[in-house]
C-alpha cells in the first residue's frame, strides 16, 4: 500500500463514478484526501460547502478519506501536501485525451507528481456530473447516479 493519494475536482456533484474511484483508491492507499479545486472563472451549481457536504456524506463510511478543498494549481497543491500520487477516473477515450494533456501540465509545474490513471467500472462509465444535472432539470430520476447519502441536497 502506498502513503496517499488525491483525487481532486469539482465534483459538482459528487456521483457514482466519482464514489467507484474513491473506493479503488481507498484499497490502494493509506490515505485519500479528495479534494475540491476552486476555480474562480468556473461557474458551479452547487457552492463550495455543500459540495464538501456532498463529499463528506459519501465518503463517511472510509476511514481514510479526508475531504478538502484547495485554491490554485493542483501541483503546488501536492507539493504542499507532500503528496507524489494523482489518482485520475478514466471512462473513455475523451477523459484518457484530456487527463493526458493535464499531466503534463502538472509534470512540468512538479515534476514528482505521479499519476494513476483509473479505469472506471463499466456500471459507472456513462455517469458525469453534467448528467447528473440534466436528470434533475428535466425532472428524471438520479437515484442511480448519485450517492443515496447526499439526494436531500440536490
Amino acid at each position: 500500500m502506498k502513503d496517499k493519494c488525491v483525487f481532486a475536482g469539482s465534483f459538482d456533484p459528487v456521483h457514482l463514478g466519482h464514489l467507484d474511484i474513491i473506493g479503488k483508491c481507498n484499497m490502494m492507499f493509506e490515505k485519500v484526501v479528495v479534494a475540491i479545486g476552486v476555480n474562480d472563472k468556473k461557474k458551479y451549481t452547487y457552492s463550495l460547502e455543500t459540495r464538501l457536504e456532498m463529499l463528506k456524506r459519501a465518503c463517511a463510511k472510509y476511514d481514510n478519506v479526508v475531504v478538502t478543498h484547495f485554491d490554485g494549481y493542483l501541483a503546488d497543491y501536492m507539493t504542499e501536501l507532500n503528496a507524489e500520487y494523482y489518482v485520475r477516473g478514466i471512462r473513455n477515450r475523451a477523459d484518457e485525451d484530456y487527463e493526458t494533456a493535464n499531466f503534463k501540465i502538472n509534470s512540468e509545474r512538479n515534476p514528482s507528481i505521479q499519476t494513476i490513471f483509473l479505469p472506471c467500472s463499466k456500471e459507472v462509465s456513462s455517469v458525469s456530473s453534467t448528467r447528473v444535472k440534466e436528470n434533475l432539470k428535466n425532472g428524471k430520476s438520479v437515484e442511480k447516479l448519485v450517492p443515496r447519502e447526499i439526494i436531500d441536497l440536490l
